[in-house]
């Protein structure tokens, strides 16, 4: 047998274990499936399949590292398939490296031009770096290619806020209101009444709530703004919110996400975040706001306080995970960060973070020499009512953009949040504080995936206050 027949052979077999690792894929069986990947790629490690195969599957697994080498192995072999170079964007991406994740992205869009995932990834990678130029040029392509397609619209409207561009951007933001990018209470997709146009009329306007509570909070700040040209408002918004909002506005009927409301004792309605297009238009809007701070006269729960006063005497409620899977863990610091803060002073730092955070906790507490102090008993996830007494018992509240900077803020507590490289755009760019809270001073990544200069400011800061 010659050495072509003898490959040809090789290369024949190499197809029939790659087709059959497909087929174990097919029917949930991934470890055989990984197995037999790797037989067809001894037998020909020329073929590019079985690493396309490979790097999907660890992708999928959250395993970037290992997938982008199975797709840099593939490359090696083909460079005119976009799809390599997209998913290898993804892995590049995860793993941080940005400028990486941008090229294969762009080397992906030189083979296949209307790759809209492509376009859709490029331009948050050059948002995430803040080229914001380049960013929108992106999103602008994306939209071009996909006209009826809302949501480069919303990336392009949420560019424009961030840059205090709030005329364009609230009103691009409405785009959100169509394919469910923005997420309403129930009810909001059901509507048969008219949309407010932001005019006074004889009648009652519904506000829905919308998105988490961070947002529901946020957006809440519009609301004594509305109350001064509109009086008959009903207004629809988290349960967990109920009483916090039915004490700062006895004026206003507020119903529970869920609650059933009759479509004749209403006349129009509006989404709370689609205030901002009314009353935040322009910086100066923030500034002459009729909103200072929310009220909450709830006295501590008498455990709660005794928990409290056992503690030294600056305290401070600590935060620092959110588990937002859009953006989220970029949002989060890990233990030994936590650890780094908590370390540089003996102050009380009061756990304050929601979730099933116990492992976290002790992880920090053994890293730390200045332990994390958790109250017994608080359901820092549901009980609002017990929570707010709690925040309002503390000198100062650090933490992570998440529901607790929304709460605590609005609350007029001094509070201390602490932001990615890029953030959310509702805390604007190149401004160390809130424009929509007081009393809140934002702490930023000076570069992506890193808190090395925060903890430091934290570090300065905190010891200052010794």
């Amino acid at each position: 047998m010659d050495e072509t027949t003898e490959k040809l052979i090789i290369d024949e077999k190499a197809v029939r274990i790659n087709q059959q690792a497909l087929r174990s894929m097919l029917v949930g069986d991934r470890e055989e499936a990984i197995i037999q990947f790797h037989n067809a790629i001894e037998l020909d490690n020329n073929f590019p399949e079985p690493y396309f195969h490979l790097g999907n599957i660890y992708i999928k697994d959250d395993n970037f590292k290992l997938a982008s080498e199975m797709y840099e192995e593939a490359i090696k072999i083909t460079k005119d398939n976009g799809n390599l170079f997209f998913n290898l964007g993804i892995c590049k991406s995860n793993l941080g490296e940005i400028n990486d994740a941008i090229k294969n992205y762009i080397k992906c869009l030189k083979i296949d031009p209307s790759n809209t995932k492509a376009l859709k990834f490029l331009g948050n990678c050059y948002k995430d770096c803040k080229n914001f130029k380049d960013a929108s040029k992106i999103y602008n392509k994306w939209s071009e290619l996909e006209p009826d397609n809302p949501e480069p619209k919303v990336c392009r409207a949420l560019l424009h806020v961030r840059n205090a561009r709030f005329d364009i951007g609230w009103k691009m933001y409405e785009e959100g209101l169509k394919d469910n990018i923005r997420e309403p209470l129930p009810g909001f997709y059901q509507e048969e009444h008219k949309l407010w146009d932001g005019k006074k009329f004889n009648g009652t306007l519904l506000v829905y709530g919308e998105q988490g509570l961070g947002d529901q909070i946020l957006y809440g700040t519009l609301l004594p703004d509305l109350l001064k040209i509109h009086k008959k408002v009903f207004l629809k918004i988290d349960q967990r919110l109920h009483s916090l909002f039915k004490e700062n506005f006895p004026s206003l009927k507020i119903f529970k996400e869920n609650d059933h409301i009759c479509p004749n004792s209403y006349n129009k309605f509006i989404a709370i975040g689609s205030l901002n297009k009314y009353f935040r238009k322009h910086t100066n809007d923030f500034m002459n706001s009729e909103f200072k701070f929310f009220e909450f006269n709830k006295n501590i729960f008498h455990g709660f306080k005794e928990q409290i006063n056992k503690t030294k005497e600056l305290k401070i409620g600590f935060s620092w995970h959110t588990f937002a899977k859009k953006n989220g863990p970029k949002r989060c610091l890990n233990p030994k960060e936590v650890s780094e803060i908590l370390s540089c002073n003996n102050y009380s730092f009061i756990n304050l973070q929601y979730g099933d955070i116990n492992q976290s906790v002790q992880e920090i507490n053994q890293l730390s020499n200045n332990k994390l102090i958790s109250i017994d008993g608080l359901d820092l996830t549901n009980d609002l009512e017990n929570l707010i007494p709690v925040i309002k018992k503390c000198d100062l509240i650090i933490t992570i953009d998440n529901t607790l900077a929304h709460l605590a803020s609005s609350l007029g507590k001094n509070v201390w949040v602490l932001l990615p490289y890029s953030a959310d755009p509702r805390w604007m760019e190149d401004i160390n504080f809130s424009l929509y809270y007081q009393n809140t001073t934002v702490l930023r990544q000076d570069k992506t995936a890193s808190w090395g200069n925060v903890i430091k400011i934290l570090q300065t800061a905190l010891s200052e206050k010794s």
